[in-house]
């Protein structure tokens, strides 16, 4: 039977805005099911730890993560009108992509077959030089790259199923060969792009 492992924080729950529609009830309501139907118990849990930075920069600008840490640091703000940051922000989204990244090497390690990030904040609209669309960091970009950068993976087939575009993580890899970035999405939603 294939192994499927689980990556989840309770920390990231703290990323949240009362009143926004992207908040931590999504996956506190998604973990509870998890635990309640007994599939929790099926699943190798994935340690989460924070995203080294060399490999947050890899895809984001040393600007952009540097103001994104600001903004937290200092009780946090807005990005854009739909983008928010608040004081536990930047460590979550650190955790979200770092937890994501664990899970990677073990599925590239033969450890389990596959997995499931139950993580936020979401990372598919984030661009190289800022976040956007509630995202602030592109998890999914950053996982490809330490794969390639620490795996040896050489080429990667990125497939964003969601009702929206995910424009940032095809932004970041739109003239890199090496990654193809396929997506499902209604059009003309948010972003309007695709």
């Amino acid at each position: 039977m294939p192994k499927t492992a689980i990556v989840y924080d309770p920390f990231i729950l703290k990323h949240t805005l009362e009143g926004h529609p992207e908040n931590y009830r999504r996956l506190e309501g998604t973990w509870q099911l998890l635990q309640e139907d007994g599939i929790l118990a099926e699943l190798v849990r994935v340690p989460s730890s924070p995203a080294p930075l060399d490999a947050v920069l890899r895809v984001h600008t040393h600007q952009y993560v540097e103001r994104l840490q600001l903004l937290s640091e200092r009780g946090g703000g807005r990005i854009d009108a739909d983008t928010y940051v608040n004081a536990d922000s930047y460590q979550a989204a650190l955790l979200a992509a770092g937890g994501l990244l664990n899970m990677t090497d073990m599925i590239l390690t033969g450890q389990v077959d596959n997995g499931f990030a139950l993580i936020r904040p979401p990372g598919h609209h984030a661009l190289e030089g800022r976040g956007m669309g509630f995202c602030l960091l592109a998890n999914a970009a950053i996982a490809a790259r330490w794969a390639q950068d620490h795996r040896g993976v050489e080429r990667v087939l990125i497939v964003d199923f969601d009702v929206h575009h995910g424009n940032g993580t095809q932004d970041i890899f739109y003239h890199d060969p090496s990654v193809l970035f396929f997506s499902t999405h209604q059009f003309p939603y948010y972003p309007g792009t695709g």
